[in-house]
Protein backbone atom coordinates (compact mmCIF):
# COMPACT_ATOMS: atom_id res chain seq x y z
CA UNK A 1 0.00 0.00 0.00
CA UNK A 2 1.27 3.34 -0.76
CA UNK A 3 1.82 6.06 1.79
CA UNK A 4 1.15 9.51 0.95
CA UNK A 5 3.89 12.28 2.41
CA UNK A 6 2.36 14.10 4.78
CA UNK A 7 2.19 18.00 3.35
CA UNK A 8 4.04 19.26 6.55
CA UNK A 9 7.16 17.27 5.48
CA UNK A 10 7.46 18.47 1.76
CA UNK A 11 7.41 21.77 3.05
CA UNK A 12 10.20 22.70 3.85
CA UNK A 13 12.39 20.54 1.45
CA UNK A 14 10.50 22.53 -1.42
CA UNK A 15 11.53 26.12 0.82
CA UNK A 16 15.30 24.51 0.14
CA UNK A 17 14.78 24.29 -3.34
CA UNK A 18 13.28 27.85 -3.90
CA UNK A 19 16.36 29.45 -1.61
CA UNK A 20 18.97 27.52 -2.37
CA UNK A 21 21.62 26.49 0.22
CA UNK A 22 24.28 24.23 1.01
CA UNK A 23 22.88 21.09 3.02
CA UNK A 24 25.09 18.29 4.65
CA UNK A 25 24.44 14.94 5.51
CA UNK A 26 27.25 13.32 7.45
CA UNK A 27 30.10 13.43 4.71
CA UNK A 28 28.29 14.66 2.02
CA UNK A 29 27.80 17.94 1.04
CA UNK A 30 25.02 18.72 -1.43
CA UNK A 31 23.92 22.39 -2.86
CA UNK A 32 20.33 22.64 -4.19
CA UNK A 33 19.85 25.82 -6.75
CA UNK A 34 16.92 27.91 -7.73
CA UNK A 35 16.66 26.76 -11.94
CA UNK A 36 14.67 29.98 -12.65
CA UNK A 37 17.04 33.28 -14.50
CA UNK A 38 17.24 36.24 -12.19
CA UNK A 39 14.53 38.35 -13.67
CA UNK A 40 15.72 41.56 -15.73
CA UNK A 41 13.49 44.99 -16.10
CA UNK A 42 10.78 44.62 -19.08
CA UNK A 43 11.98 47.15 -22.07
CA UNK A 44 8.13 48.19 -21.79
CA UNK A 45 8.75 49.43 -18.33
CA UNK A 46 11.98 51.33 -19.47
CA UNK A 47 10.00 53.31 -21.95
CA UNK A 48 7.06 53.93 -19.48
CA UNK A 49 9.69 56.18 -17.90
CA UNK A 50 10.98 58.12 -20.38
CA UNK A 51 8.91 61.95 -20.05
CA UNK A 52 5.95 63.35 -22.67
CA UNK A 53 7.30 65.55 -25.47
CA UNK A 54 6.13 68.72 -23.74
CA UNK A 55 3.29 70.88 -25.01
CA UNK A 56 4.00 74.19 -26.56
CA UNK A 57 4.48 77.12 -23.84
CA UNK A 58 1.90 79.48 -24.86
CA UNK A 59 -0.28 81.55 -25.57
CA UNK A 60 -1.30 80.16 -29.08
CA UNK A 61 -1.95 82.61 -32.15
CA UNK A 62 -4.31 81.22 -34.59
CA UNK A 63 -5.09 81.59 -38.07
CA UNK A 64 -9.23 81.48 -38.48
CA UNK A 65 -11.35 81.09 -41.61
CA UNK A 66 -14.50 82.70 -41.16
CA UNK A 67 -17.83 81.79 -42.95
CA UNK A 68 -19.49 85.06 -44.37
CA UNK A 69 -23.07 83.61 -44.72
CA UNK A 70 -22.71 82.74 -40.99
CA UNK A 71 -21.08 82.37 -37.30
CA UNK A 72 -18.78 79.51 -38.14
CA UNK A 73 -15.37 79.30 -37.90
CA UNK A 74 -12.26 77.66 -38.20
CA UNK A 75 -8.74 77.76 -36.10
CA UNK A 76 -5.82 76.96 -36.87
CA UNK A 77 -2.64 77.00 -34.23
CA UNK A 78 0.18 79.34 -36.18
CA UNK A 79 2.61 79.99 -33.41
CA UNK A 80 3.67 81.29 -29.94
CA UNK A 81 2.98 84.45 -28.84
CA UNK A 82 6.00 85.56 -27.32
CA UNK A 83 7.03 89.23 -25.48
CA UNK A 84 8.15 90.10 -29.08
CA UNK A 85 5.42 88.54 -31.80
CA UNK A 86 5.38 85.21 -33.26
CA UNK A 87 7.83 82.47 -32.37
CA UNK A 88 7.57 78.57 -33.57
CA UNK A 89 5.11 76.45 -31.95
CA UNK A 90 8.65 74.23 -31.20
CA UNK A 91 6.74 70.97 -31.95
CA UNK A 92 8.30 67.23 -31.19
CA UNK A 93 9.47 65.92 -34.46
CA UNK A 94 6.07 63.51 -33.57
CA UNK A 95 3.82 63.01 -31.66
CA UNK A 96 0.97 60.33 -30.97
CA UNK A 97 -2.88 60.60 -30.25
CA UNK A 98 -1.84 60.40 -26.84
CA UNK A 99 0.26 64.06 -27.57
CA UNK A 100 -2.67 65.38 -29.65
CA UNK A 101 -5.37 64.78 -26.85
CA UNK A 102 -3.53 66.51 -24.50
CA UNK A 103 -2.92 69.48 -26.76
CA UNK A 104 -6.57 69.58 -27.93
CA UNK A 105 -7.42 69.75 -24.04
CA UNK A 106 -4.67 72.56 -23.14
CA UNK A 107 -5.89 74.59 -26.59
CA UNK A 108 -8.71 74.05 -27.84
CA UNK A 109 -11.10 72.56 -25.31
CA UNK A 110 -14.57 73.89 -25.99
CA UNK A 111 -15.71 76.72 -24.18
CA UNK A 112 -12.60 78.52 -24.95
CA UNK A 113 -13.35 82.32 -25.87
CA UNK A 114 -10.59 83.79 -27.59
CA UNK A 115 -9.93 87.83 -29.11
CA UNK A 116 -10.73 87.67 -33.11
CA UNK A 117 -8.90 90.67 -34.99
CA UNK A 118 -8.63 91.94 -38.12
CA UNK A 119 -6.91 94.75 -39.85
CA UNK A 120 -4.85 95.76 -36.95
CA UNK A 121 -8.02 95.71 -34.28
CA UNK A 122 -10.37 93.30 -32.73
CA UNK A 123 -13.25 93.20 -34.65
CA UNK A 124 -14.98 90.31 -32.22
CA UNK A 125 -14.65 87.04 -30.60
CA UNK A 126 -14.37 83.41 -31.51
CA UNK A 127 -15.61 80.87 -29.05
CA UNK A 128 -14.44 77.03 -29.90
CA UNK A 129 -17.29 74.66 -28.95
CA UNK A 130 -14.61 71.53 -28.43
CA UNK A 131 -14.98 69.89 -31.80
CA UNK A 132 -11.99 69.32 -33.63
CA UNK A 133 -10.40 67.93 -37.13
CA UNK A 134 -7.06 66.60 -38.46
CA UNK A 135 -7.24 67.21 -41.69
CA UNK A 136 -3.63 66.42 -42.89
CA UNK A 137 -1.27 63.57 -41.18
CA UNK A 138 1.48 65.20 -39.55
CA UNK A 139 -0.47 68.72 -38.72
CA UNK A 140 -2.08 69.83 -35.71
CA UNK A 141 -6.01 69.67 -35.14
CA UNK A 142 -8.02 72.61 -36.60
CA UNK A 143 -10.74 73.57 -34.07
CA UNK A 144 -14.41 74.52 -34.71
CA UNK A 145 -16.13 77.60 -33.35
CA UNK A 146 -18.51 79.67 -33.81
CA UNK A 147 -17.37 83.98 -34.45
CA UNK A 148 -19.26 86.43 -32.66
CA UNK A 149 -18.86 90.11 -34.50
CA UNK A 150 -20.95 93.31 -33.65
CA UNK A 151 -24.17 93.59 -35.82
CA UNK A 152 -24.15 94.41 -39.12
CA UNK A 153 -20.07 93.91 -39.18
CA UNK A 154 -19.39 91.91 -42.62
CA UNK A 155 -17.31 88.97 -42.04
CA UNK A 156 -13.59 89.03 -43.31
CA UNK A 157 -12.31 85.28 -44.90
CA UNK A 158 -9.74 85.52 -42.66
CA UNK A 159 -8.57 86.59 -39.58
CA UNK A 160 -6.12 86.36 -36.70
CA UNK A 161 -7.05 84.57 -32.89
CA UNK A 162 -5.82 85.05 -29.41
CA UNK A 163 -5.97 84.86 -26.07
CA UNK A 164 -7.23 88.51 -24.21
CA UNK A 165 -4.37 90.83 -24.64
CA UNK A 166 -6.88 93.44 -22.50
CA UNK A 167 -7.95 95.36 -26.15
CA UNK A 168 -9.92 98.17 -24.79
CA UNK A 169 -13.16 98.88 -25.81
CA UNK A 170 -15.89 96.95 -27.29
CA UNK A 171 -14.97 95.56 -31.07
CA UNK A 172 -15.52 97.59 -33.98
CA UNK A 173 -16.69 96.92 -37.38
CA UNK A 174 -13.25 96.29 -39.48
CA UNK A 175 -12.53 99.26 -42.15
CA UNK A 176 -11.96 98.31 -45.87
CA UNK A 177 -10.92 101.25 -47.35
CA UNK A 178 -10.48 101.47 -51.11
CA UNK A 179 -7.28 102.59 -53.39
CA UNK A 180 -7.88 106.07 -53.83
CA UNK A 181 -6.45 108.32 -56.68
CA UNK A 182 -3.84 109.91 -53.74
CA UNK A 183 -2.37 106.08 -52.96
CA UNK A 184 -2.11 105.47 -57.09
CA UNK A 185 -0.36 108.14 -57.50
CA UNK A 186 2.24 108.04 -54.20
CA UNK A 187 2.65 104.05 -54.64
CA UNK A 188 5.05 104.58 -57.75
CA UNK A 189 6.95 107.49 -56.17
CA UNK A 190 7.78 105.57 -52.93
CA UNK A 191 8.75 102.40 -54.86
CA UNK A 192 11.11 104.49 -57.19
CA UNK A 193 12.98 106.06 -54.15
CA UNK A 194 13.13 103.02 -52.19
CA UNK A 195 14.48 100.53 -55.25
CA UNK A 196 17.47 103.59 -55.70
CA UNK A 197 18.03 103.61 -52.36
CA UNK A 198 18.30 100.35 -52.04
CA UNK A 199 21.21 100.17 -55.05
CA UNK A 200 18.65 98.91 -58.18
CA UNK A 201 19.96 101.01 -61.03
CA UNK A 202 16.51 100.74 -63.19
CA UNK A 203 13.99 101.30 -60.50
CA UNK A 204 11.59 102.65 -63.70
CA UNK A 205 11.26 99.43 -64.80
CA UNK A 206 9.86 98.47 -61.51
CA UNK A 207 6.01 96.58 -62.38
CA UNK A 208 3.46 96.47 -59.58
CA UNK A 209 1.84 93.52 -58.18
CA UNK A 210 -0.39 94.61 -56.08
CA UNK A 211 -1.42 97.63 -53.96
CA UNK A 212 -3.97 97.92 -51.27
CA UNK A 213 -5.53 100.45 -48.76
CA UNK A 214 -5.07 99.74 -45.24
CA UNK A 215 -6.85 100.24 -42.15
CA UNK A 216 -4.59 101.77 -39.71
CA UNK A 217 -6.10 102.00 -36.24
CA UNK A 218 -5.68 105.83 -35.04
CA UNK A 219 -4.62 107.29 -38.14
CA UNK A 220 -7.70 109.72 -39.91
CA UNK A 221 -6.24 108.20 -43.53
CA UNK A 222 -5.78 104.70 -44.85
CA UNK A 223 -2.23 103.38 -45.15
CA UNK A 224 -1.01 101.30 -48.04
CA UNK A 225 0.71 98.24 -48.95
CA UNK A 226 2.20 97.53 -52.63
CA UNK A 227 4.51 94.88 -53.89
CA UNK A 228 6.81 95.76 -57.22
CA UNK A 229 8.95 93.37 -59.21
CA UNK A 230 11.82 94.77 -61.61
CA UNK A 231 12.91 92.04 -64.57
CA UNK A 232 10.81 89.27 -62.90
CA UNK A 233 7.03 88.00 -63.00
CA UNK A 234 4.67 86.79 -59.85
CA UNK A 235 4.55 82.94 -61.43
CA UNK A 236 7.90 80.48 -61.94
CA UNK A 237 11.04 80.31 -60.92
CA UNK A 238 13.87 83.29 -60.44
CA UNK A 239 14.95 84.23 -63.73
CA UNK A 240 18.21 84.63 -65.16
CA UNK A 241 19.46 87.37 -65.20
CA UNK A 242 19.62 90.02 -62.06
CA UNK A 243 15.88 90.78 -60.53
CA UNK A 244 14.45 92.56 -57.34
CA UNK A 245 11.46 92.75 -55.77
CA UNK A 246 10.27 95.07 -53.15
CA UNK A 247 7.47 95.34 -50.71
CA UNK A 248 6.55 98.30 -48.61
CA UNK A 249 3.59 99.61 -45.89
CA UNK A 250 3.40 103.07 -45.96
CA UNK A 251 1.10 105.99 -43.70
CA UNK A 252 -0.26 109.20 -44.29
CA UNK A 253 1.30 112.30 -43.24
CA UNK A 254 -0.67 115.38 -43.25
CA UNK A 255 2.19 117.64 -43.86
CA UNK A 256 4.41 114.87 -46.35
CA UNK A 257 2.14 112.68 -47.77
CA UNK A 258 2.70 108.58 -47.57
CA UNK A 259 5.84 107.78 -45.67
CA UNK A 260 7.49 104.34 -45.64
CA UNK A 261 6.80 102.49 -42.34
CA UNK A 262 8.15 98.90 -43.57
CA UNK A 263 10.04 97.57 -46.46
CA UNK A 264 11.31 94.69 -48.02
CA UNK A 265 13.57 94.72 -50.84
CA UNK A 266 15.68 91.17 -52.37
CA UNK A 267 17.88 91.20 -55.15
CA UNK A 268 18.26 87.35 -56.85
CA UNK A 269 18.53 85.97 -60.15
CA UNK A 270 20.58 83.07 -61.89
CA UNK A 271 17.26 80.82 -61.78
CA UNK A 272 17.48 80.94 -57.85
CA UNK A 273 16.45 83.25 -54.73
CA UNK A 274 13.20 84.15 -55.89
CA UNK A 275 11.46 85.78 -52.97
CA UNK A 276 8.76 88.46 -52.91
CA UNK A 277 5.91 89.19 -50.51
CA UNK A 278 2.14 90.55 -50.23
CA UNK A 279 0.25 91.57 -47.64
CA UNK A 280 -2.16 89.74 -45.59
CA UNK A 281 -3.44 91.26 -42.33
CA UNK A 282 -2.15 92.66 -39.20
CA UNK A 283 -3.58 92.37 -35.16
CA UNK A 284 -3.33 93.85 -31.66
CA UNK A 285 -0.35 91.66 -30.29
CA UNK A 286 0.67 91.53 -27.00
CA UNK A 287 3.25 94.32 -27.33
CA UNK A 288 1.99 95.85 -30.48
CA UNK A 289 0.76 96.01 -33.92
CA UNK A 290 1.48 92.53 -35.55
CA UNK A 291 1.77 92.67 -39.87
CA UNK A 292 1.37 89.76 -41.59
CA UNK A 293 2.70 88.73 -45.35
CA UNK A 294 2.82 85.77 -47.46
CA UNK A 295 6.21 85.00 -48.83
CA UNK A 296 6.32 83.64 -52.52
CA UNK A 297 9.17 81.98 -54.30
CA UNK A 298 7.12 81.59 -57.15
CA UNK A 299 6.48 78.01 -56.58
CA UNK A 300 4.66 78.21 -52.58
CA UNK A 301 4.10 80.44 -50.38
CA UNK A 302 4.22 80.96 -46.57
CA UNK A 303 2.57 83.26 -43.95
CA UNK A 304 4.94 85.15 -42.41
CA UNK A 305 4.79 88.45 -39.52
CA UNK A 306 7.02 91.28 -38.33
CA UNK A 307 6.00 93.10 -35.31
CA UNK A 308 6.20 96.58 -34.39
CA UNK A 309 9.59 96.06 -31.90
CA UNK A 310 9.69 99.68 -30.59
CA UNK A 311 9.59 101.28 -33.49
CA UNK A 312 11.91 98.64 -35.59
CA UNK A 313 10.54 96.19 -38.32
CA UNK A 314 11.51 93.28 -39.87
CA UNK A 315 10.29 89.47 -40.39
CA UNK A 316 10.93 87.27 -37.79
CA UNK A 317 8.83 84.19 -38.34
CA UNK A 318 7.57 81.87 -40.97
CA UNK A 319 4.80 79.15 -40.74
CA UNK A 320 6.09 75.51 -41.01
CA UNK A 321 5.84 75.31 -44.87
CA UNK A 322 4.70 71.52 -44.38
CA UNK A 323 1.14 72.90 -42.34
CA UNK A 324 0.23 76.41 -44.56
CA UNK A 325 -2.65 77.04 -42.66
CA UNK A 326 -4.63 78.54 -45.93
CA UNK A 327 -4.09 74.75 -46.89
CA UNK A 328 -4.84 73.37 -43.61
CA UNK A 329 -8.14 75.39 -43.23
CA UNK A 330 -8.95 74.57 -46.81
CA UNK A 331 -9.15 70.77 -46.05
CA UNK A 332 -11.12 71.03 -43.19
CA UNK A 333 -13.71 72.82 -44.73
CA UNK A 334 -14.15 70.26 -47.11
CA UNK A 335 -13.43 67.35 -44.16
Amino acid sequence: MRRRVPSRVALPFLALLVAGCDVEWGGASIRLENPAPEPEPAAAAVEAAAPAAPLPDGPLLFAVSLDPAGGAARAFPLARLGADGPEPLALPESWDDAWQARFDSAFLAGGRALELHHGGGRIGSLVLDGRTRTPREGCLSVALGRALLPAGSPAPERAFALPSVGTPGEPTVPLRPEVDNRIRTFGPILAEQLLRAGGESRPYLAQRVDIRALAWPGDAEPAMAATYLVNDVPEGPAPAGEATSLFFVARFDPERGYVPEWSELRRYGGGSGKEFFLYRGALEGPSGRIDFVERRDGESARLAASPDVEGRRSITWMEDPACPADGVLGEAAGG
